[in-house]
């Protein structure tokens, strides 16, 4: 009867220090599902600024094609309207070189028919 006891309490030393040891590796697979939630939160967070980013890239794509098109059409417009002005401009700025040159031979025909007038009389 001794010997069965001897044996149920090494039995049940045994199966302590099992548990013991199932407890450790319990314990290290706990720090690694620790772990790999972190990493998997991180790559979640990666996941979704990488989302984010690319919401973020479209947006900024479509704005830009859509400025584009716009300053564009506008550029053209400026363009088109701006030559049609700045030849109207040069038109009249030609009109009016015109007309004092005009001025300016008539005086100097004047100054002219008047100092042939003086020598004659001198």
């Amino acid at each position: 009867m001794e010997e069965i006891l001897t044996k149920i309490l090494d039995a049940i030393n045994d199966i302590k220090i099992q548990v013991a040891e199932i407890n450790q590796n319990i314990k290290i697979l706990e720090r690694r599902l620790d772990r790999l939630e972190k990493v998997d939160s991180i790559e979640h967070r990666v996941e979704v600024s990488q989302i984010d980013l690319t919401d973020i890239k479209e947006i900024v794509e479509k704005v830009d094609s859509y400025q584009r098109n716009e300053l564009k059409d506008f550029f053209e417009f400026l363009k088109g309207t701006s030559i049609k002005i700045f030849n109207e401009e040069l038109h009249v700025i030609n009109q009016r070189l015109d007309a004092q040159l005009t001025k300016i031979a008539k005086n100097e025909e004047a100054i002219l028919m008047l100092n042939g007038k003086n020598n004659k009389v001198s």
